[in-house]
């Protein structure tokens, strides 16, 4: 049996403890003991590794969550007994107070909406399970204590927060306090279950609703029976790529590298089908696909999107996930007003995303959409004037950079011949830069992130395109380009520096007077030094500056010699310099972020800069 399961639909019965058995065995007889015996021998058999996490214990990180939430938003109150975080009043406010919760690791739900225009406070269960019935009657009665309006109650459709919560509601209705509940299953992959769907993002979406129409002061039955009718118009799927761990316990199941689980919840349970992994479009169209079916959608309909990072997936690939649903919805030309991304109900490190729709009907939409856009101090919600859609095209201004382009050839110009050869040389040490992909790649991956070869290659490939129609005339202008060429198909921290020391290099021949060698160093000269400006480091720093260095330095020297001995002697000083790097403590450029553990054989830049250097010094050895 997998742990995960069963949490995930009876996550109160689960035991955290031995200790626990017994007491949780008497309160679900023989069958659920057998299930808390099956989860103890998946726990204890597991093969797997325990996962890493920045907690003080499994047995006090609940408590310590709450701890950071009111260190982080001090103006809310912690009941630290009750795992309860409320908004602090002394009065009477007279409103409809809303309360949410459930198990914990979804955060920032459900305390982190706590504020004035969502949640009046929140209750936290144990990580992945529902919170006990005392707790949720306390919160309950604090909260009617200052909000006399009554309290409404939002309940995620789970076994074990109908349970909970129901039993607290009906003894707060005994004890005379005004109290509702409504409880919130939008998940279109259990929708079929004879209690519908789980309970997913729409309830951070009820919170807002409820709390929005709640500081306008309507009274329980109005916020009730408006946020019941929007809920039949939410639904919400998603996927995730690998699981989630308990604090504690190894991740809660295993997916291959190449798939995924569609249809995951929110308590590290596995999806309904597994799939093939695919693009960032080809994901989103599986999922907007069901729920577009799931809600009847049509063109010319009006949505809003959540997008719920389940924990683990980055802000790059959410924005990714977010043009992806922009296009989705332009192509079936239906109105997406809104998209809100970001961690909402997360699965502690689960890395997935869920997408939820709220269908902006023609009878309440713009009013629902005007309750989402009211405003809340809440620090996880993040939504603000910048959401609201635009119709305003997204285009670049073309003619800005080419004002500032060099409109005519300038500098020296070389003969036809010694054109061929510039051509022929700059093509040998594209060609090389190809071929030494799988080294550079290899020397930079200790220290680097192991695209050395790749990002040089591609320059290379971007070089030899150019050199086949390009003008050798004016070696200031090639130089110019080969800068440009740097910029936009090199990229990265590499491109940046080769196009400023191209650059340097291009200005510099652009004010000589002849092509002699004397005007190539000067060239050479001026690139190190722009490198070295704006790049930060020196020769001695374990870069490819001292690779250009080594090599300035005896070019510099045998300036006056002939062609043949100026080659060679500079040749051998630029594999003198590169192999030096491998002795040296970094100083500069990303190995210098590492230990010096990771720093081991040459320097990946100071190598590729030897390798094409060499491929121009033996070509012209060769055509002397």
């Amino acid at each position: 049996m997998n742990s995960c399961w069963f949490r995930a639909r009876c996550p109160v019965l689960v035991p955290k403890t031995f200790e626990e058995v017994a007491l949780k065995s008497a309160n679900v007889g023989v069958k659920g003991f057998v299930f808390f015996v099956c989860i103890l021998v998946y726990t204890m058999s597991s093969t797997k590794p325990i996962t890493k996490k920045v907690i003080n214990s499994p047995e006090t990180c609940v408590d310590d969550n709450l701890r950071g939430v009111i260190a982080t938003f001090p103006k809310l109150q912690l009941h630290p007994k009750h795992r309860v975080i409320t908004v602090r009043n002394k009065t009477d406010t007279g409103r409809v107070a809303i309360l949410g919760g459930g198990g914990s690791g979804h955060e920032p739900f459900a305390a982190g909406f706590v504020a004035n225009g969502m949640l009046d406070g929140a209750v936290a269960g144990g990580v992945f399970a529902s919170p006990p019935t005392g707790h949720v009657l306390y919160a309950i009665a604090q909260l009617y204590k200052y909000n006399s309006g009554g309290v409404l109650v939002l309940i995620g459709n789970y076994t074990g927060d109908r349970l909970n919560f129901g039993k607290a509601i009906e003894k707060s209705k005994i004890s005379g306090i005004k109290v509702e509940s409504l409880i919130v299953g939008e998940d279109v992959a259990s929708s079929e279950n004879k209690t519908g769907g789980r309970g997913m993002i729409a309830e951070v979406l009820c919170y807002k609703l409820c709390g929005a129409l709640s500081q306008r002061h309507y009274d329980l039955p109005t916020i009730h029976k408006v946020v019941a009718e929007a809920v039949k118009y939410m639904a919400t799927l998603g996927v995730c790529l690998s699981a989630c761990s308990l604090p504690g316990q190894p991740p809660l199941f295993e997916i291959e590298h190449d798939e995924i689980e569609l249809g995951a919840g929110v308590h590290g349970e596995a999806g309904i089908t597994k799939m093939k992994m695919g693009t960032a479009k080809e994901l989103v169209s599986v999922i907007l696909d069901k729920i577009v079916i799931h809600l009847k959608l049509a063109s010319g309909d009006r949505v809003v999107a959540c997008i719920n990072n389940l924990g683990g997936t980055s802000i790059f690939e959410m924005n990714i996930i977010s043009a992806e649903i922009k296009n989705y919805f332009e192509d079936k030309n239906m109105v997406l007003e809104r998209i809100y991304s970001g961690h909402i109900k997360s699965s502690l490190e689960m890395h997935g995303f869920q997408i939820c729709l709220l269908h902006l009907n023609k009878e309440n939409g713009d009013y629902w959409l005007e309750l989402i856009d009211a405003p809340t101090d809440s620090g996880a919600w993040s939504v603000g004037p910048l959401s609201v859609r635009s119709d305003e095209p997204h285009v670049d201004d073309d003619t800005l950079l080419t004002t500032h382009g060099r409109k005519t050839a300038t500098g020296p110009a070389l003969l036809p011949l010694h054109q061929e050869i510039f051509r022929a040389s700059l093509s040998a040490a594209a060609e090389d830069l190809v071929k030494n992909e799988s080294l550079l790649n290899k020397l930079d991956s200790g220290c680097g992130d192991g695209d050395c070869g790749t990002t040089f290659k591609n320059f290379g490939h971007a070089v030899l395109k150019y050199l086949t129609t390009a003008s050798m005339e004016y070696p200031s202008d090639v130089l110019w380009d080969l800068s440009d060429i740097a910029e936009t198909d090199m990229g990265g921290t590499s491109g940046g520096i080769y196009s400023l020391g191209l650059a340097a290099a291009s200005q510099t021949m652009a004010s000589a007077k002849t092509n002699d060698v004397a005007a190539w160093l000067q060239a050479w000269q001026a690139a190190i030094q722009a490198i070295s400006k704006y790049g930060g480091a020196d020769p001695g720093d374990r870069t490819m500056l001292d690779t250009l260095h080594a090599g300035a330095e005896a070019f510099k020297e045998k300036l006056h010699e002939n062609l043949n001995m100026l080659m060679r002697e500079t040749g051998a000083a630029v594999e003198l310099g590169t192999r030096a790097t491998a002795t040296m403590v970094a100083k500069a450029g990303r190995a210098s972020y590492v230990s010096s553990s990771y720093t081991k054989g040459e320097d990946a830049g100071a190598r590729a800069a030897a390798t094409w250097l060499h491929a121009i010094f033996d070509f012209i050895l060769n055509a002397m």
